[in-house]
């Protein structure tokens, strides 16, 4: 993991359910991830890290990446239907 926590300090994971959505934050305490990482990014510009954002944009309806006073936030959110059942 290039871009976490660092010195051993703890990463923090959310997730909430409800009938409509799954959406999980995780919140590390590393550094700011370089400009220009998204889960947008289009395949070609993919170098030898940087997969994982893009993947999740793939597997997910909504990836948000924010920098918050203790850290970075990514949180991801996923249709759901009924009984947990995927949406797609």
């Amino acid at each position: 993991m290039l871009h976490g926590s660092s010195a051993g300090q703890p990463i923090q994971v959310v997730v909430h359910i409800n009938n409509d959505w799954v959406e999980a934050s995780v919140l590390d305490h590393g550094p700011q991830p370089p400009p220009g990482i998204s889960a947008d990014t289009d395949t070609h510009e993919l170098r030898a890290g940087g997969r994982g954002l893009w993947l999740l944009g793939r597997l997910v309806d909504e990836v948000r990446i924010e920098r918050v006073k203790l850290g970075t936030r990514v949180t991801l959110r996923r249709a759901i239907g009924p009984a947990g059942i995927l949406a797609r």
